[in-house]
């Protein structure tokens, strides 16, 4: 029942519902920065360049997420690009380029800058230093927030293995059903589902935080763009 519980509480549907939403919204407001910097500068390179220093610390800290994730799964990497490039009506802020040995260590090599950055939110909690009573510290870790959770999300190229975890999961689930294994007794901890709960109530706050900033971002900037284009 402990399990079920977990699932079952609302924080979850909350998380799901904000990461997604925040996936969209963070790749429309990039995109919208984009179409306004290029009224201004013809230049794409000065226009890549200025997207680049806005979202540069969480390109640094994305990048750094496979980098490192691969480094500890003992896969080598070829290639770190930070600087961003155009691609299919969208900007591609950076990339990694490593070997491909098997697909979990893939998955787990995609999905890194996600965790980390909701690692990043949530430490931000812990420390409790945002909201501060300055306003400029609160300028900089909105925008420090504003920049990590739109860079989090892993492009399809990154999740490619991605497919190949469903069918594993498909089997691990015969083996516990099969054999019966009882692997609810892991979650039968009080603590555990309280310190759980709390976690995501903690990063659903920010995210929804991180979501008000990237609408807000993408109404005004949208808005000047057209008003610009209508003169």
């Amino acid at each position: 029942m402990e399990i079920l519980a977990i699932i079952n509480n609302w924080q979850w549907l909350i998380f799901i519902l904000l990461i997604l939403s925040l996936f969209f919204v963070s790749h429309s407001t990039t995109n919208e920065l984009f179409y306004l910097l290029r009224i201004f500068f013809k230049s794409e390179k000065t226009v890549f360049g200025l997207i680049s220093l806005i979202y540069l610390p969480g390109t640094i800290m994305h990048e750094m997420s496979h980098f490192l994730m691969a480094t500890v799964l003992l896969i080598r990497v070829r290639e770190v690009k930070i600087l961003p490039e155009f691609e299919k009506n969208y900007i591609k802020l950076g990339k990694v380029l490593y070997e491909k040995k098997d697909f979990v260590r893939g998955v787990l090599i995609g999905i890194a800058p996600l965790v980390i950055g909701l690692v990043f939110l949530w430490w931000l909690a812990l420390i409790q230093i945002f909201p501060s009573s300055y306003w400029y510290v609160n300028l900089l870790l909105g925008y420090l927030i504003f920049s990590v959770s739109s860079t989090m999300f892993s492009s399809a190229q990154d999740l490619v293995d991605l497919i190949y975890i469903f069918p594993l999961l498909l089997l691990i689930g015969l083996i516990i059903y099969i054999f019966n294994i009882r692997v609810d007794l892991l979650f039968n901890n009080n603590n555990l589902i309280k310190g759980i709960n709390q976690m995501l109530s903690i990063i659903n706050m920010y995210l929804f935080l991180s979501l008000s900033l990237n609408l807000a971002t993408m109404i005004v900037v949208r808005g000047l763009r057209k008003l610009i284009n209508n003169k």
